[in-house]
């Protein structure tokens, strides 16, 4: 996504207070906004909200957030406090470094998938030390905007390469009577004009939308689980169109030309043919649906992400395995019921939302508990450290297979809803649906 549409250079300041209440009175007086918006209650509420819900992200940055009557739907404003802030006495403050404010109109609908896209961008170490190695503010500023803006150099000669790639396999793709190509971005892709290689194939990109794209039209984008660089590429194409189903960019009755790269410099060099009735059939909800009309696409796409994170990194240096079932919370209830205290129990909605950036940690935090994460089709947390227990059933797993695996199966089965292991010796993510298995993910 890019973000430079959102901020400018006046918007990033050094912020000369040490309180975190002084640095977000700055940020939001570097904004310039209508002068109807009161700066203390603005303050106040968004102080109010730190102490129930931190926004430190880690690596030295906190991402403050706050709805207002603006005019504009986002705006964004950049500090940095060199000598960290405090508040309330929190330890945490302490390490802040640098404070994105994000202030967004009450009638923005995609905030939620901003303020991720700002969250996991800056949540990459090298982009942190890239800004502590920024001397002057000038040179933060250069630094700043090149990364939010997502500017990127142009490779000619991998670009001449991978068109010529790409147009050879669109005769393939054709004359295998593919109706789409879904194809990795780990690679130069600017420049390329996708439709006039492929023609009328529909044309599904793999990575999050960024500035390099911003030309291209008609084409779908899907943030992939995991690097396209992985070993274990093959499951990244299946976890790709995985999404493309849940989001209905790719269709049940389709053949889709994936293509990808399996190199260090990112030429594409991998081409095959999927066959998604054949491949993804037997979990589908009818012939034409994969995903439950209850469960939302994006919510699915989290806790997969989730999911998909906590198999690689475990925590705290050791493996986890965990459940997340997703769906009819009523229905779920009847086979389930509390192991420990629910940790969510008391929360508002808000907080609870699996799409909120800032429930990444809490998740990971609470899947070394034993049990599962209950959670409503519109992303709402209601428990974790919930035992499933369903009657009997004729569902029969695969050798290997213990019992977190064989729960999954069977809540998805009795309760028609969609459960998703991780797997603590194999760290592989598995969907369930129907009682039905599709491996998704496998650590490489």
């Amino acid at each position: 996504m890019k973000f430079g549409q959102y901020l400018d250079a006046s918007r990033i300041i050094d912020v000369r207070s040490s309180s975190f209440e002084g640095a977000l009175r700055e940020l939001i007086l570097a904004c310039n906004l209508d002068g109807n918006i009161s700066l203390e209650r603005t303050v106040s509420a968004i102080v109010e909200r730190e102490m129930t819900v931190t926004t430190c992200i880690g690596h030295g940055v906190a991402v403050p957030h706050m709805r207002l009557n603006l005019n504009i739907p986002i705006t964004l404003a950049f500090g940095r406090c060199k000598n960290g802030l405090f508040l309330n006495a929190s330890d945490e403050y302490e390490d802040v470094r640098y404070v994105v404010l994000m202030l967004l109109s009450n009638s923005e609908r995609a905030y939620l998938n901003v303020l991720t896209d700002i969250v996991h961008t800056l949540q990459n170490s090298s982009v942190i030390e890239s800004f502590n190695r920024a001397q002057s503010l000038e040179e933060l500023k250069g630094r700043v905007l090149n990364v939010l803006a997502s500017q990127r150099r142009k490779f000619q000669e991998s670009e001449d390469a991978n068109k010529f790639f790409l147009e050879e396999t669109s005769k393939l793709a054709h004359a295998s009577m593919c109706s789409s190509a879904l194809i990795f971005g780990g690679t130069n892709l600017d420049g390329i004009d996708f439709q006039e290689i492929f023609g009328d194939l529909k044309i599904v990109i793999a990575a999050p939308k960024s500035a390099e794209f911003d030309s291209l039209s008609e084409v779908h984008f899907i943030s992939p689980l995991l690097s396209p660089n992985s070993t274990h590429w093959l499951y990244e194409f299946r976890s790709a169109i995985i999404l493309g189903l849940s989001r209905g960019v790719i269709r049940g009755d389709e053949k889709v030309c994936c293509i990808g790269s399996n190199s260090q410099d990112g030429t594409f060099d991998t081409v095959f043919i999927v066959d998604v009735k054949r491949e993804f059939c037997p979990i589908f909800t009818s012939k034409t649906q994969f995903l439950m009309q209850n469960i939302k696409p994006e919510v699915m796409e989290r806790i997969l992400s989730i999911a998909s994170e906590i198999s690689v990194e475990g925590r705290e240096g050791k493996s986890v395995g965990c459940l997340f079932v997703i769906g009819d919370v009523e229905k779920i209830k009847k086979f389930s019921k509390p192991l420990v205290l629910n940790p969510f129990f008391g929360y508002g909605e808000t907080e609870r939302n699996i799409l909120s950036p800032f429930m990444d940690e809490t998740v990971k935090e609470f899947s070394t508990i034993d049990g599962a994460f209950v959670i409503r089709g519109d992303g709402i947390i209601e428990s974790a450290g919930t035992l499933i227990s369903t009657p009997e059933h004729n569902i029969v797993m695969p050798s290997g297979f213990g019992t977190r695996h064989a729960a999954a199966a069977a809540i998805s089965w009795a309760a028609e809803c969609v459960a998703i292991v991780v797997s603590q010796s194999t760290h592989r993510v598995t969907l369930f649906q129907k009682g039905q298995m599709l491996q998704v993910v496998k650590k490489g």
